[in-house]
């Protein structure tokens, strides 16, 4: 479905929605009507008139609507109290509590993507285009590339039978976008902390991702503890010969939506998202390899570290090989771990928590929008045209440029990210807090910095007394 057609379908909802609401507001009309006639019969007074009969409705509907007041507050009806001398008006009168809600006059249309960043393809509305700038012969948006200092790799395409899922053009990827944040769990490596609120979506509104408490992404030991199931990133090692059964078992409560006959397309779907990942996913065949020492080599305890240093230019290479993502640690380490490199112990009963600011933080949690587990936001990627040597005084991308970046709609491109419907909500949560947590890492490191000048001001004054 195009945008015409989705734009078609909004106003098609909208208008039965309103007729709907016209529908409840003229049976309110025809009940104060009806009142107003006893009005008339018992009083002779016309204070309010009302539609006849024989009235044509379009007036009639016109005439409601200019008339009515718009709140219950506005809105006054006095009775003359039955059996009352001379049909006096009652000393209190009576208010009505049928609150009547406004009626959208008419539906508000953006349009198309109209306006195109000459620098990064990015489609842009022009409400939130605001004021290009040429960059040489082509013109750029603040938004999506700061004008054009944003350089990312574009993405690697998938192939057709992967996309398609994401597309709902059949039972099986309705099925699986109506339970993705369900499989991307089910594949994921680390879990997520805080806590999800599901309370507010109660009702019949669009779907609300809502986390309250501190996020943070948190990962286990490569095989788990004694008289414990795997979990996330142990069901790449542990019992892989029942792998689809493990996942399909640990998951089936978390499942947002199934029928007890679905069991089998639910297999069907682990099962195919297990073999794309392994043929594509850099992360998953780091695990791989493990588990194969660990069946080699069954006395060793082995370590896996996730390498947090790239060597190759973050503007232009985000798609590292297994061998520079992870290397296995077989006893000392040597003193060759960084300081941000995760070390996946042999087994252990504990969570570590991992660094926002590693490359492979984003892919580790959402495998289904990094299906080749390509790096995520990296703190060594330079803006366009700038050199490590370069004297300006901001040169690295920012958390925010880059999610800035990631999350638009670009011509003759589809985005994986922006057709995951409830896990997008997800994910930008998670970017926001990513965001929000490097600022104050930023606030906490450079204390010193924005207090000196009034350390020199108390200095001066104390050298003046």
């Amino acid at each position: 479905m195009d945008s015409k057609e989705r734009r078609k379908f909004r106003k098609t909802v909208l208008n039965s929605s309103r007729q709907s609401v016209r529908s409840t507001s003229s049976n309110v009309e025809d009940d104060i009507s009806n009142y107003g006639r006893q009005l008339q019969s018992s009083s002779g007074r016309t204070n309010i008139p009302y539609p006849d009969e024989n009235m044509d409705q379009n007036k009639c509907l016109q005439f409601q609507h200019t008339n009515l007041p718009h709140s219950s507050s506005d809105m006054i009806i006095t009775n003359p109290l039955s059996g009352s001398p001379n049909d006096e008006e009652p000393d209190h009168p009576v208010t009505t509590t049928d609150k009547i809600e406004g009626i959208y006059e008419e539906y508000l249309d953006h349009g198309d993507e109209s306006v195109i960043c000459e620098c990064c393809d990015a489609k842009l509305w022009k409400d939130e285009a605001l004021q290009g700038k040429k960059c040489g012969t082509k013109t750029s948006y603040s938004l999506c590339c700061l004008y054009g200092k944003v350089q990312l790799p574009k993405k690697k395409e998938m192939c057709s039978s992967y996309i398609n899922l994401f597309r709902c053009v059949d039972s099986k990827s309705k099925y699986f976008m109506k339970n993705i944040r369900r499989y991307n769990s089910m594949f994921s490596f680390t879990s997520m902390g805080g806590k999800i609120d599901t309370s507010i979506n109660s009702g019949n509104a669009p779907y609300i991702y809502m986390l309250n408490g501190q996020n943070y992404h948190r990962m286990g030991s490569l095989l788990p503890a004694d008289g414990r199931k795997p979990k996330f990133s142990q069901l790449y090692i542990y019992d892989t010969e029942n792998e689809v059964s493990h996942r399909h078992s640990s998951f089936s409560e978390k499942q947002e939506a199934s029928a007890s006959n679905s069991d089998s397309l639910d297999i069907e779907i682990i099962q195919y998202l297990k073999n794309i990942l392994d043929a594509k996913n850099v992360l998953v065949k780091s695990y791989r390899i493990a588990r194969d020492c660990f069946e080699c080599y069954t006395d060793v305890k082995v370590k896996l570290r996730l390498i947090g240093k790239r060597e190759k230019d973050g503007r232009t290479y985000n798609l590292p090989t297994a061998s520079e993502v992870a290397a296995l640690i077989v006893g000392d380490d040597g003193g060759t771990i960084e300081k941000r490199d995760i070390i996946v112990q042999h087994q252990t009963g504990y969570l570590q928590s991992i660094s926002e600011l590693h490359p492979s933080y984003l892919p580790l949690q959402y495998p289904l929008l990094f299906p080749y587990g390509e790096d995520g936001y990296r703190l060594d990627i330079l803006h366009r045209e700038i050199t490590s040597s370069s004297k300006s005084k901001r040169t690295i991308v920012t958390m925010r440029e880059f999610f800035a970046f990631k999350l638009q709609d670009r011509r003759n491109m589809f985005s994986l990210l922006l057709n995951v419907r409830r896990l997008l909500q997800q994910f930008i949560v998670d970017g926001y807090t990513m965001i929000e947590t490097e600022r104050l890492h930023y606030i906490l490191k450079q204390q010193k910095v924005p207090r000196c000048e009034t350390y020199d001001t108390l200095c001066n004054v104390q050298e003046g007394e």
